[in-house]
C-alpha cells in the first residue's frame, strides 16, 4: 500500500539525493519482478490518472498546458498537476469556450489514504499481469539531474523521465 501525505521534491527540498529520509506512511511496496525505472512511473502518472480518468492531465506546464487544451473533446477537463516547464502559461481562450472545457487542479498527495489504496492496488495488479507498463523515455544518473530537467521541458518527451542512482 502506498500512502502519501507530503510531495518530496514540491513541497520539501533535497529530493534530488542519493539517501532521502522519508516518513514510512509515504512508502511504496514495489512487487517482485518490477523494476525500479518501471516503479519510479506509477505514482504520479498511473495514480493520477486512476483517480481522475476522465482528463487530459498536464504535469509540465508553461506552453504544454496551452497545447494540452488544445487536445482535449468536447466536454474535456484538462488537470493540471505540474510546472516543470514553467509556473507561468498563456492559454487559448477559444480552445476553452468553443470545446466547453474546463481545468482543473489536481494534488495527488492531498487524496485520502482510501483512494491511494485502491488506486495503488489496482495499478500494481495491472503492472504485475503486463497489462500496463510505464512509458520511460530516458533515464539519467543523479550526477545529471539537471540534465534531465532541461531534456524534460525542452526535449517534450513521450514518456517518464526517471533520475536513478
Amino acid at each position: 500500500m502506498c500512502d502519501v501525505h507530503w510531495a518530496y521534491g514540491v513541497f520539501e527540498d533535497g529530493a534530488y539525493s542519493e539517501w532521502l529520509a522519508v516518513r514510512k506512511e509515504s512508502l511504496c511496496l514495489i512487487p517482485e519482478g518490477i523494476d525500479d525505472v518501471s516503479a519510479a512511473g506509477i505514482p504520479v502518472a498511473y495514480l493520477t490518472a486512476r483517480l481522475r480518468a476522465d482528463i487530459v492531465i498536464d504535469g509540465v506546464g508553461g506552453e504544454v498546458l496551452s497545447e494540452a487544451l488544445g487536445a482535449l473533446v468536447l466536454d474535456g477537463s484538462l488537470t493540471t498537476l505540474g510546472y516543470a516547464a514553467s509556473r507561468t502559461a498563456t492559454i487559448n481562450v477559444t480552445n476553452l469556450i468553443w470545446q466547453r472545457a474546463s481545468i482543473k487542479s489536481f494534488i495527488l498527495f492531498a487524496q485520502p489514504q482510501a483512494a491511494w489504496a485502491e488506486a495503488w492496488n489496482t495499478i500494481v495488479a495491472l503492472l504485475q499481469s503486463g497489462a500496463i507498463k510505464p512509458i520511460v523515455a530516458r533515464t539519467f544518473p543523479l550526477a545529471e539531474t539537471a540534465d534531465a530537467l532541461r531534456y524534460l521541458v525542452e526535449g517534450r518527451p513521450f514518456g517518464r523521465v526517471v533520475v536513478t542512482v
